[in-house]
C-alpha cells in the first residue's frame, strides 16, 4: 500500500505540471516528492535483497577511530565503501542512520539530475525513476548506485569537456565499486558518436554478437586487468556465467524500447536532447557483449539516468507535436511504450519458484516494514537466503 500511495504523490505534479501544464508549487512538489523518497528508502527495516548483507557487514565494520587498523588490502569490498560505513558509523552506531544517509544521497542526486538536465519534464523523469529503478537503486546496488551518483555529479564536467575533473571523480567513483570503470569511456562516446540511427543500432549489435563467439573475448579481457587480482577474480566470476536463451530474450526485450525510441526520433526527426545520444548510442554495446557474457548487462545501470531523460523527452515531444495517426511510426510508439512498462512490471513480477516456491521477485522489496515498526518477514527472509546459495552455486 506504501509502494501505491508514494506512486499516486509522484503523479500528481506530473498530471499538473507535465500534462497539464499548470504552474506554481513546483518547488514544494519537487521537495516533498524528495523527502517521500528518501524517507521510504532510509526509513526501511529489513527490505531487500543486498540490504541484508550489508546490515550485517555494518556490525564488523570499523568507525573512524578503528580505520586505521584496519587492513584494506584483504577486504572484500573497495577501500571508500570502508570509509563511507565508518563515517557513518562514528556518527550513529544504527544501520537505519546508514540507510538514511545513502537514501538522501541517492534520491539528491537523481532529482538535481532530473531538473538540470531535463528541466521541463522533471516529475515525469522522477515518475520513471520511481517505478523502473527506485527499489533497484537504492534497496539493491547499495555500492554501485554511490558510484552513479558520482558519474551523475560528473555530467557537466563530462559534457564541459573537462576531462582532468571528470576522470578525477571517475577514479574517485572506481574506488567504490569497480564497475565504475566503465566511466572511463563515457568521453570517448561524445568523441566517436556523433549520430545515431536505427539502422545502425541493429548492425552494431549483430556484428557484437557474432564477433563474440569467433574471439574468446573473456580471455582477452583477463589479459587486459591481470594487473589486479581482485578485479581479475570479479571478472572470472561475471564471464564463467554463459546466458541460456531465455536470459539472452530477456535482455533483447530489455534493449528493444531504446531501439524503439531512437527510430522514432529519426522517423519524426526530434532533435531535442542531443547531448544525450551518444551516450544512449552506445548501450547497444553493452547489451550486445552481454548475451553471451553474463554480468555484463551491469554496466547498463550507468547509463539508465540519461536513458530515463531520453525516454521522457522522447514521448512528450511525440505527444505535443506529432498528429496521431495509425501510422507504422505511431504504432512503433505504442509498442515502444508497452516494451518498455513490461520490462518494469516483469523485473517485479518474474516467477522465482525455482528458489523458493510461490514467489515471485517483489517479495524483495514487498511488505514493507519500517524500523518505526520492526517486523522480519520470514519468506523473504528465507527468499534471499536461498537466492544468495544459487548465485554463489551457479
Amino acid at each position: 500500500m506504501i509502494y501505491f500511495l508514494t506512486f499516486v504523490l509522484l503523479f500528481l505534479p506530473v498530471l499538473k505540471y507535465d500534462l497539464l501544464a499548470k504552474t506554481g508549487g513546483e518547488n514544494k512538489w519537487y521537495y516533498f516528492n524528495l523527502i517521500v523518497l528518501i524517507l521510504l528508502a532510509g526509513l526501511r527495516y529489513r527490505v531487500g535483497g543486498d540490504t541484508l548483507m550489508y546490515m550485517a557487514m555494518f556490525d564488523g565494520c570499523p568507525d573512524l577511530s578503528d580505520l586505521k587498523y584496519f587492513d584494506f588490502e584483504v577486504a572484500q569490498y573497495n577501500p571508500l565503501w570502508y570509509i563511507f560505513n565508518a563515517v557513518c558509523k562514528t556518527i550513529c552506531d544504527e544501520f537505519f542512520f546508514f540507510q538514511l544517509i545513502h537514501a538522501t544521497i541517492v534520491n539528491i542526486s537523481f532529482f538535481s539530475f532530473f531538473r538540470k538536465y531535463c528541466p521541463k519534464y522533471y516529475f515525469s523523469a522522477v515518475l520513471l525513476y520511481y517505478i523502473g529503478y527506485y527499489c533497484y537503486f537504492n534497496m539493491e546496488i547499495l555500492r554501485e548506485i554511490l558510484a552513479i551518483c558520482l558519474l551523475l555529479y560528473s555530467t557537466r564536467f563530462l559534457l564541459n569537456k573537462n576531462y582532468i575533473c571528470y576522470y578525477a571523480v571517475s577514479l574517485f567513483a572506481v574506488f567504490i565499486h569497480y564497475s565504475a570503470l566503465v566511466m572511463f569511456l563515457f568521453p570517448l562516446m561524445f568523441i566517436f558518436v556523433k549520430k545515431v540511427s536505427w539502422k545502425q543500432q541493429i548492425l552494431i549489435f549483430i556484428i557484437i554478437f557474432i564477433l563474440s563467439f569467433l574471439v574468446n573475448i573473456p580471455i582477452l579481457l583477463l589479459s587486459m586487468l591481470s594487473l589486479d587480482e581482485q578485479l581479475m577474480l570479479i571478472v572470472e566470476r561475471y564471464i564463467e556465467n554463459e546466458r541460456n536463451i531465455f536470459g539472452m530474450l530477456a535482455l533483447i526485450l530489455q534493449y528493444l524500447p531504446i531501439l524503439g525510441l531512437i527510430y522514432l526520433r529519426e522517423k519524426f526527426q526530434i532533435t531535442t536532447t542531443m547531448r544525450f545520444i551518444p551516450i544512449v548510442g552506445c548501450v547497444v554495446y553493452v547489451y550486445a557483449f552481454s548475451l553471451n557474457l553474463a554480468g555484463l548487462n551491469r554496466f547498463v545501470n550507468y547509463f539508465v539516468p540519461f536513458i530515463l531523460i531520453y525516454i521522457v523527452d522522447t514521448v512528450y515531444y511525440i505527444l505535443a507535436y506529432i498528429k496521431p495517426k495509425f501510422t507504422y511510426s505511431y504504432i512503433a510508439f505504442i509498442f515502444t511504450l508497452f516494451l518498455l512498462n513490461f520490462n518494469y512490471i516483469y523485473y517485479y513480477v518474474k516467477d522465482m519458484s525455482s528458489v523458493l516456491p510461490n514467489t515471485r521477485f517483489y517479495s524483495i522489496f514487498y511488505p514493507y516494514h519500517s524500523v518505526l515498526f520492526p517486523q522480519r518477514d520470514e519468506h523473504r527472509e528465507q527468499f534471499i537466503e536461498n537466492y544468495r546459495e544459487v548465485i554463489i552455486n551457479f
